[in-house]
């Protein structure tokens, strides 16, 4: 089996797009447990970082599906 055989599926578009929208949807699940988490603690790191991170991972993959598109 070549490696390169293996490989061929990951490389169509369509796939990243998908993995893109998978990524968009586990930030969503980031920034609602840091804002579920934030409400119960009043001052918790993990809380902002969940927060931020989500947002990061959000706007990184919205920019590369947009740029995808064009």
């Amino acid at each position: 089996m070549q490696l390169a055989s293996i490989f061929s599926i990951t490389s169509s578009a369509p796939f990243f797009t998908i993995l893109s929208i998978v990524s968009i949807g586990i930030g969503l699940c980031l920034i609602i447990f840091g804002l579920v988490k934030q409400k119960n603690n009043k001052k918790s790191t993990l809380a902002t970082c969940c927060i931020v991170f989500g947002l990061l991972v959000i706007i990184t993959h919205t920019i590369q599906i947009i740029a995808r598109t064009i």
